[in-house]
């Protein structure tokens, strides 16, 4: 059965893998979303990458990792990408994730890491909520059948935290200083655990 995702469709968005000629939308939207100066090569090289690493992921009976383009339904715009990363967490850092009076740990378990981004022109209008959420239900519950998601942001990024919340995440803040990007962790569990 191949885990790689087909196109997903909500009642606004398609969710679908990028390909070629998604390289100046790629671009564009990095750059805006992490204030970066990624280049058009850079994004044809990565695009070019993506689009190949699909059939191998298949090949190897692995999950899609990477990411998907977000893209209106009714005209195809690229607004945004949603994406799913091996991420490493360290739960032992959590008070809540380790007995009482055990110290803190930098422990790793693998987690199917989730990652979105919105173009500035699409922001505030529940994209990255819609997105995540059929992602989250039609891909990695629905294919994958994975028993969680993460996701992850700095303590200013209040805007995916609310993302997040809006998911029914629960979120943790990590009392270590580092690393920066693991400051808030939203964890969702598969809701057929709780059959």
């Amino acid at each position: 059965m191949p885990l790689r995702l087909e196109t997903l469709s909500t009642q606004r968005l398609v969710i679908r893998g990028f390909r070629p000629g998604d390289e100046a939308d790629r671009q564009l939207l990095i750059n805006e979303a992490f204030d970066s100066h990624e280049s058009l090569d850079d994004a044809r090289r990565w695009v070019d990458w993506t689009f190949e690493s699909d059939n191998f992921h298949d090949l190897m009976a692995q999950p899609g990792y990477g990411d998907y383009a977000v893209v209106m339904r009714d005209t195809g715009a690229l607004v945004g990408a949603i994406g799913l990363v091996p991420t490493m967490i360290p739960w032992g850092v959590f008070p809540e994730f380790r007995p009482t009076n055990t110290p803190a740990h930098s422990f790793t378990t693998p987690e199917y890491g989730l990652f979105w981004a919105v173009r500035t022109h699409a922001r505030g209008r529940g994209y990255a909520t819609e997105a995540a959420k059929a992602f989250i239900q039609k891909y990695v519950c629905g294919v994958l059948n994975a028993a969680r998601a993460v996701a992850m942001t700095e303590f200013e990024n209040k805007k995916s935290q609310r993302v997040m919340e809006k998911l029914g995440m629960r979120l943790y803040r990590n009392p270590q200083p580092d690393p920066f990007w693991f400051q808030v962790v939203g964890v969702l569990d598969n809701p057929e655990l709780a059959l």
